[in-house]
């Protein structure tokens, strides 16, 4: 990796590298082939806050990291920067002031994750904070060595053609309307229809709800699922493989009301909505594989990788 890293700081870009350049160039740097969906993953719901903490103090709330929004209310799915959130800074500790954010939208139907319990959000915010943590070691490892003007910068950072924001949009997507893309003609058709009424979750048939289980996504570590599978087991010992998609036809620009057909039938992959909720002990050992991060999960380096030349 020494020797890879070294390549790219010495091999300092004359012209830009063209978008079918940068596979090689990436790949010769290390960055996994799984890279845009992990790196969507990672940043989905980074704030200012936590880059400033995690990686680089001085950032701005101009700082060119894409998230998708929490406020799943909003038309805006997808936001060009990491937004400011206001934690409250009279806590010490990041996990109390995650824990704070989490508290304090608890009762917005809303906001975060689509049918995740308040326990449920509060181990996410902690599994994301874990994630940033082994993060942090390879940022400060690649801050020593590589020149944010290399080919291996513009080419992480092109998020147009690299398919992060894709995977951000349709990470949005999974996060609002749990099971979109599993290919069950049901919850799908359920979602289309409730988009396209304007249905509010808070009006949703009971019935329908616990028909249709939405329960929560999840893409962590070895235990990821549809197009986000690294590999490894998930509950009940099913194996799961990493899934590129193609998203040629599929038009983000677009509102939910008009897209949401499309994505349901052109990046279907099988992602089932669970519902496996953390709701006792005995559901504990699943969550705790699913939010237990491996210690080499090609995650980390690719979001230090990101990380680092969007920021510097």
């Amino acid at each position: 990796m020494l020797a890879l890293l070294l390549a790219c700081f010495f091999g300092t870009m004359i012209a830009a590298p063209s978008s079918e350049e940068c596979p090689r160039i990436m790949s010769e740097a290390g960055v996994s082939e799984m890279f845009a969906p992990l790196v969507a993953h990672s940043i989905h719901s980074i704030t200012v806050e936590d880059i400033r903490y995690y990686f680089k103090p001085d950032v701005t709330e101009d700082n060119g990291i894409p998230t998708v929004n929490m406020d799943l209310a909003s038309e805006d799915r997808v936001l060009p920067n990491a937004p400011l959130v206001g934690y409250d800074e009279d806590f010490s500790t990041m996990s109390l002031k995650s824990f704070d954010m989490v508290m304090r939208n608890m009762n917005r139907t809303w906001w975060g994750i689509t049918n995740y319990s308040v326990l449920e959000k509060v181990a996410h915010a902690l599994h994301m904070a874990e994630m940033w943590t082994n993060a942090q070691e390879e940022y400060k490892f690649i801050e020593k060595l590589l020149d944010p003007e290399s080919d291996i910068c513009a080419c992480v950072t092109d998020i147009e053609n690299n398919d992060i924001l894709n995977y951000l949009n349709l990470l949005a997507f999974k996060i609002k309307y749990p099971g979109i893309t599993s290919g069950n003609s049901t919850v799908a058709g359920y979602w289309i229809e409730s988009v396209r009424n304007g249905t509010d979750a808070e009006t949703e048939d009971t019935h329908i709800r616990e028909k249709r289980s939405p329960g929560r996504y999840t893409i962590s570590g070895s235990y990821s699922r549809g197009g986000y599978s690294i590999s490894g087991s998930y509950s009940r010992g099913r194996r799961l493989h990493y899934r590129s998609l193609n998203f040629d036809d599929v038009d983000f620009q677009l509102s939910d009301v008009e897209l949401i057909k499309d994505v349901a039938e052109k990046l279907m992959d099988g992602e089932q909505a669970l519902d496996d909720h953390l709701d006792s002990a005995d559901n504990w050992p699943l969550w705790k594989g699913t939010v237990k991060v491996p210690a080499n999960y090609p995650g980390h380096y690719d979001l230090a990788m990101f990380m680092f030349c969007s920021l510097n």
